[in-house]
């Protein structure tokens, strides 16, 4: 399920960004700054907090559900398996 995302994000450890940020060790670290180089929009840097599992589950449903105004055109991953794959597959990472 991952290879959608890596059309945008690599995962390695001291990996480049590209289009995303690189989401090396992204699980339970905080949102929108763990890249400093990064250009995150201003609508995800304001929404604070930490990459639970449970945030990363509604940010694959609807990314711009959580931070309306979000750079990233995904649409979203509608099945509950694929995410749950995606954020055990990142919390790997």
């Amino acid at each position: 399920m991952f290879r959608r995302c890596a059309a945008c994000h690599t995962v390695g450890a001291g990996g480049g960004d590209t289009d995303g940020p690189n989401l090396h060790d992204v699980v339970n670290n905080p949102v929108a700054s763990r890249r400093p180089r990064f250009a995150y929009s201003a609508s995800l840097a304001a929404t604070g907090g930490t990459w639970t599992p449970a945030r990363l589950d509604a940010w694959l449903t609807n990314p711009r559900a959580v931070a309306p105004g979000t750079s990233m055109a995904f649409a979203g991953l509608p099945n509950p398996q694929d995410r749950a794959d995606v954020i055990a597959y990142l919390g790997r990472q």
